[in-house]
């Protein structure tokens, strides 16, 4: 453990920490933008499909112009050119718009017991744990798998999908230093 956590722990409340934050919806909307553009298998989706889906109608367009209307490959070339940067070009904020609007499908069909609301970060030597109306998790130091920040947000990962949110706009900048630094 750092000397600065140290100080931080016995400056606080004996040998812990306490951070009290609210996560709301849109939060957990930005965890999964901060998700799919973080993954290594999302990102080889993403760009194989930024790539492939304007390649695709590119080169069919160019075959319809050339073939189907008879007309001059130069002419048709320059359009399915044309159309393919278009496509990767406008691809991001498209695919943002669709993981927005799945996010937000999601959330309003599923359940959000425990989601959303005020929570609790209690942080000592060896644990964290995060207390909310409905649910109590504790984890572990050494379970933390990865930690990320990010300008409006803290996520510390326990598995390659699931991770506590830890929204940055109600901390202090020790309590984002101390958080952003716990493995």
């Amino acid at each position: 453990m750092t000397d600065f956590r140290k100080v931080i722990y016995k400056r606080e409340r004996g040998d812990c920490m306490i951070i009290n934050y609210e996560v709301n919806e849109e939060d957990f909307i930005q965890f999964n933008l901060h998700y799919i553009i973080d993954s290594p298998a999302q990102r080889k989706t993403y760009w194989f499909l930024r790539l492939l889906i304007p390649l695709m109608f590119s080169v069919l367009i160019y075959f319809i112009g050339t073939v189907l209307f008879s007309q001059p490959a130069i002419y048709w070339m320059i359009i399915a050119t044309g159309f393919f940067g278009l496509g990767v070009l406008y691809f991001p904020d498209q695919y943002r718009k669709v993981i927005l609007k799945q996010t937000r499908k999601m959330l309003s069909k599923g359940k959000k017991d425990g989601l959303f609301g005020e929570k609790t970060l209690t942080i000592s030597e060896d644990a964290v744990t995060v207390t909310g109306d409905k649910a109590q998790e504790e984890l572990k130091l050494k379970d933390i798998k990865r930690i990320e920040q990010y300008d409006d947000m803290i996520l510390i990962y326990d598995s390659s999908r699931s991770a506590v949110i830890v929204p940055t706009r109600e901390l202090s900048w020790d309590e984002v230093k101390i958080v952003a630094t716990l493995k």
